[in-house]
């Protein structure tokens, strides 16, 4: 039976990487999804758990005489039986091992059987590397045990790799094992270190070229472990670190020996990388030492090759955040005074200037920089100092740099500039300013915030700058995002016309985007721009314009379910949530979106197939929870949302499921909150109805339903629920855990995680919780067999909401009838990649063109923008259904969809 399961095997494999058919690679993969399943594909890292107490001796003969029967074969066999012998370690406890645990074991079989002395080596590698995998199906407890009986024999562990050295063959094993021991275990007393022959040989080895790699990388974590916690100080470890430097330092002269191979070149470049990163503190001080160090990291700086001289870039920024923790020039500043401040480095910039010949721009640029970073100091009414930089400034070259430290420097003074008297001061700066906007994308960008910071100059010369850059035409390098500054700059300009003239100005303004649109052709990157004008200047004139804005966007989202809209929407709300001139809009905005989303999201099908909707819905949910909670908790919207988030929870999107649990806690933390008391009892109530079926969902996502990198969000959820609802919280959740049989979960186990919730009712740290929350997770995790049946445990038999009649009467009587939302969880072992959000440009068009229509009376470009906006949705977007999953490699990717709902369903 073996020998054909073998047989299969290969042929499978065979088939899924070489045979030309499509169809017959991918029944290939399906067959080894299947196969890994069943128990002819048992593995030690997962499965050993289905063993009887009374197989771990033969398994471990059988494993060991494999391990001995490969000592001279492949080397990739042989490390993956020592991987089966680690996962066996990690299982079992020390008392099976013979007392001692597996390296007093190995030790004892390396002294009696020395022919296969290499398989053990590879071993003792592997145990500490092995230690924390997570491929390892263990409970917790048990591997912090193995962890804690492994540090405790590091020294034997070290011996046993000394006894090694004096065999060359072995050198390079060694080595590999120190470095894989030192990484493990940093609780090696520093002062063993500095004098062990284990150090001395990796020293020693640097100038090897065979060995440099192995040595580069043990030295490397002599260096992690003098800075790591468990140190005990860097104080504590000078007698290694003295050790170590001259070492490292010898290797500077080999970054510019050519005839060195590049491997090799980037392993010195590496280590001297860091050192400088784990020593950045001590260099900091300036010593002779640190400038030896700081002098061959400027070796590495400027070798001529991006991949190496890029290693020491985090070094260099390490290194100015710890001499800049404390800014020296605003420092001074605060002693002298801007004003004086500003006359030392006046002359700094006149030195830097020179005679005009041969002048450099850098020492320029350095000074300019540091007068713009005293700008809050320096008096507005400064005459003497202030007018002749700015009259210098357009001496100056328009290399990029420096341009656009010019530029900052405008920005930064642009108070002191609209006050200034002379009217020939500002024509030079605005052409700088327009220079900056076409040189580059960093130029354009400070130039951008130059006009925004309140010098706006005319109307007329800002609408000019603003249409160029719309335009393009004029070869402005403005992003869309920089564009924010320039619209920003009108709308303050805007801002201060009479209202007769406001709509005119807008038309201009809006016109440049509209064109194109009703030609056919979309600029839409500007439409982002467009966006912040409309809120910035619609506040004074909303009157006339939001409510039809906000009626627009409900008929085209029922016409359109773009979730472009909702968006749209929780932007508004954001801006105006807390307005009283807006609440009437809002509220019927309100309720006609969630009204009809709540049609569109049923099921967890539903969620699955529209997520960018589901995402932007309950960012929108959040957002009226956060800044208009009394348009939307009391009506009888606010529970139908909490039953579609209920149906959604478990949709594997990352953003909408993020969305969706942030907009439950965000409503646990208002019931919660001294400013929401006045909706406690009305949360309470709709929230204790659905409270038994809503743990059980979150203890599902919890135990497996949802990925582990959710684990923070669910974790937050659960601690909110506890919070609000404490004993009814520990009932439910009691309910629930009761449910996962003991195979999958003990007693123990069981009564732990009700402590977590007992714990998070009464106030623990979030932190501290969500960490016995992973435990807990990853018990039920720790197999697919085990996650199956906590799953099937905790799968509700139905999970249909019914408004009841008390909840009508909560929310206002109004509820219209009974509503059901069926859910069904649909699981991912694999991480479905994250739909990108839709995009915002195209939104804001969208939001524009109705905008516009609503000051203009002009509706033409609706059909044209909305031909537009669906070819860009078929050419962007990606539909992931229930069961439909990107085909990888058999052995890393397999879907499973478990029906919640109905008991019919059936397992895919």
């Amino acid at each position: 039976m073996e020998a054909q399961a073998t047989a299969a095997v290969k042929e499978a494999l065979a088939a899924l990487y070489h045979h030309p058919d499509d169809a017959t690679r991918t029944a290939a993969d399906r067959w080894l999804q299947q196969f890994q399943h069943t128990l002819d594909a048992w593995q030690v890292q997962r499965d050993f758990e289905e063993l009887p107490s009374e197989a771990f001796r033969p398994l471990q003969d059988s494993l060991y005489g494999l391990l001995k029967k490969f000592s001279e074969g492949p080397q990739k066999v042989r490390t993956q039986i020592c991987i089966a012998m680690a996962a066996l370690a990690v299982h079992v406890p020390v008392e099976d091992w013979g007392g001692g645990g597996i390296v007093n074991w190995l030790s004892d079989e390396m002294k009696s059987q020395q022919d296969f002395i290499p398989s053990f080596l590879e071993l003792l590698i592997v145990l500490p590397q092995e230690c924390s995998s997570h491929k390892i199906a263990a409970r917790p407890e048990r591997r912090r045990q193995f962890e804690n009986d492994l540090r405790s024999s590091a020294e034997v562990a070290l011996s046993l790799l000394t006894a090694c050295l004096g065999i060359d063959q072995l050198k390079e094993q060694v080595l590999e094992g120190f470095a894989s021991w030192l990484r493990f275990c940093h609780g090696i007393s520093a002062s063993n270190l500095a004098t062990h022959p284990l150090v001395y040989m990796a020293l020693s080895s640097l100038n090897s070229e065979q060995f440099l790699e192995a040595a580069v990388n043990v030295t490397s974590e002599l260096i992690h472990f003098t800075v790591s916690r468990e140190s005990n100080g860097i104080t504590e470890q000078f007698p290694l670190i003295q050790v170590l430097i001259p070492y490292v330092m010898g290797l500077k002269e080999q970054l510019k020996d050519s005839s060195k191979e590049e491997e090799d070149v980037k392993a010195i470049a590496r280590l001297l990388a860091d050192m400088g990163d784990s020593y950045v503190e001590l260099i900091a001080t300036g010593s002779d030492d640190a400038m030896q160090i700081v002098n061959a990291l400027l070796e590495v700086t400027s070798h001529p090759e991006f991949d190496i001289s890029s290693m020491t870039f985090n070094f260099w920024h390490h290194l100015m955040r710890n001499l800049t923790d404390s800014d020296v020039l605003i420092d001074a500043t605060d002693v002298l005074g801007g004003d004086q401040t500003l006359k030392i480095l006046f002359t700094k910039l006149i030195q830097a200037c020179g005679n005009g010949q041969n002048q450099k721009w850098q020492p320029v640029e350095a000074a300019l920089f540091c007068i713009q970073a005293i700008a809050k100091s320096v008096s507005v009414e400064e005459k003497e100092i202030l007018p002749q930089v700015m009259s210098l400034l357009p001496s100056f070259p328009h290399q990029e740099q420096l341009l656009q430290t010019v530029c900052s420097l405008i920005g930064a003074f642009s108070k002191w500039i609209d006050a200034a008297p002379s009217e020939l001061l500002l024509p030079p700066l605005v052409d700088i300013l327009n220079k900056g906007m076409s040189t580059s994308e960093d130029t354009a960008a400070a130039a951008s915030v130059a006009f925004k910071r309140k010098f706006s100059g005319s109307l007329d010369g800002l609408f000019q700058i603003y249409q160029i850059a719309l335009s393009g035409v004029g070869g402005y390098k403005v992003s869309s995002e920089d564009s924010l500054h320039l619209v920003e700059a009108l709308s303050v300009v805007i801002m201060t016309l009479p209202p007769d003239h406001t709509p005119r100005a807008l038309e201009l303004i809006c016109q440049p985007v509209i064109n194109p649109l009703q030609t056919g052709m979309g600029h839409t990157d500007h439409g982002v721009a467009m966006s912040i004008l409309q809120v910035r200047t619609c506040r004074r004139f909303m009157g006339f314009t939001i409510g039809a804005m906000l009626e627009e966007i409900q008929t085209l989202y029922q016409q359109h379910h773009q979730a472009c809209f909702l968006y749209l929407s929780s932007e508004v709300i954001k801006i105006f949530g807390s307005d009283p001139a807006c609440a009437s809009y809002l509220a019927s905005l309100i309720q006609a979106l969630f009204g009809h989303t709540v049609q569109l999201l049923r099921t967890i099908q539903d969620f699955t197939a529209r997520p960018d909707i589901a995402d932007d819905c309950f960012l929108l949910a959040s957002r009226c929870i956060r800044y208009c909670p009394d348009l939307f908790v009391p009506t009888e919207m606010f529970p139908r949302l909490v039953d579609c988030a209920m149906a959604g929870i478990t949709i594997q999107h990352r953003e909408a499921c993020k969305s969706i649990l942030s907009f439950l806690s965000d409503a646990f933390d208002l019931a919660k909150s001294p400013e929401g008391e006045k909706y406690r009892e009305l949360i309470n109530t709709i929230i204790l109805q659905r409270g038994a079926i809503l743990t059980r969902i979150m203890i599902a996502s919890l135990t497996g339903a949802l990925p582990s990198s959710r684990l923070d969000e669910v974790s937050y959820v659960l601690v909110s629920l506890s919070r609000s609802f404490g004993g009814n919280m520990l009932n439910w959740a009691s309910e629930c855990i009761t449910l996962i049989p003991p195979q999958a979960l003990t007693d123990s186990e069981r009564s732990r995680f009700l402590n977590i919730i007992s714990d998070a009712s009464s106030g623990s740290s979030l932190g501290s919780i969500t960490d016995r929350f992973a435990e807990i997770s990853e018990v039920c995790r720790r197999n697919k067999t085990v996650q199956d049946i906590v799953q099937g445990a905790l799968r509700p038999h139905d999970l249909n909401f019914t408004r009841t009649a008390s909840a009508r009467s909560a929310v206002g009587g109004c509820c219209g009838g009974v509503r059901t939302y069926p859910s069904v969880l649909t699981l991912y072992c694999g991480n479905l990649p994250a739909r990108k959000r839709a995009s915002r440009a195209a939104v804001v068009l969208v939001a524009q063109h109705m905008y516009l229509s609503v000051c203009t009376g002009s509706a033409a470009a609706t059909d044209s923008l909305f031909s537009a906006r669906k070819t860009w949705a078929r050419q962007t977007s990606r539909t992931w259904t229930s069961g439909v999953v990107p085909l990888h490699s058999s052995w890393l990717c397999l879907s499973i969809s478990i029906a919640i709902s109905s008991p019919e369903a059936k397992l895919n």
